[in-house]
């Protein structure tokens, strides 16, 4: 009888991990669940009243600040828009674009538009940019000594969150992945003819160039 009592109370309590495991939540045993990574975007946009045909020192400096901060953190391209029709500023939009690939910007990443509902006395120039959120740390809220589930403290993992979201060169990659850069055609070709001649495709091994570091100690 005591035998019996015990094997139901022991399947009772197995009954009931189940039902906890099935309840847990995801986060309560991926960290990256518990503190994600978060992305928000803005538009950074400058306006140029444009009043010369030509670039002039105002405009110039205030450029050169807005090309400082789309390398800093923008992403392409570089979108310059006219106003009404697009006629009347289009020469200075022209100098706004050609004074910003002068920066060392692509002609790609710079490009002209026009904007029917933008007031046609003025040129903006704006890109989006994004930012990171990272998760805050240091809610010690819970007795490490008293875990009786093992499981990871309610901290476990934050830090390692924090720190990589303010690592991130270009947090738009979080949004999508950055594509491929093109492959190289040249090498491509290479490489076919010398497989196609049975010949090495890749770099020979010598044993001899090994580079010794700190050389005389």
């Amino acid at each position: 009888m005591i035998l019996s009592h015990i094997a139901a109370l022991l399947a009772l309590v197995a009954l009931a991990g189940c039902v906890s495991d099935d309840e847990r939540q995801l986060a309560d045993v991926d960290y990256r669940a518990r503190y994600p990574i978060g992305v928000t975007s803005e538009v950074v946009e400058v306006v140029f009243p444009g009043g010369s045909p030509s670039l002039q020192a105002a405009d110039a400096a205030l450029l050169d600040q807005f090309v400082a901060t789309y390398l800093d953190r923008g992403q392409k391209p570089i979108v310059i828009l006219l106003g009404g029709s697009g006629a009347a500023k289009r020469e200075f939009a022209v100098a706004l674009q050609e004074a910003a690939i002068d920066h060392g910007l692509a002609r790609s990443e710079v490009i002209v538009g026009v904007d029917p509902v933008q007031p046609e006395e003025i040129v903006t120039a704006s890109f989006v940019s994004y930012t990171a959120v990272v998760p805050e740390c240091g809610y010690w809220l819970e007795d490490s000594a008293q875990n009786f589930e093992n499981a990871n403290s309610l901290n476990f993992g934050c830090a390692t969150q924090h720190n990589l979201g303010m690592m991130l060169a270009d947090p738009s990659d979080l949004v999508a992945p950055s594509p491929f850069d093109p492959r190289d055609g040249p090498r491509t070709a290479m490489v076919i003819d010398l497989y196609r001649r049975g010949l090495a495709t890749g770099a020979e091994y010598n044993e001899f160039d090994i580079y010794i570091s700190d050389v005389g100690e």
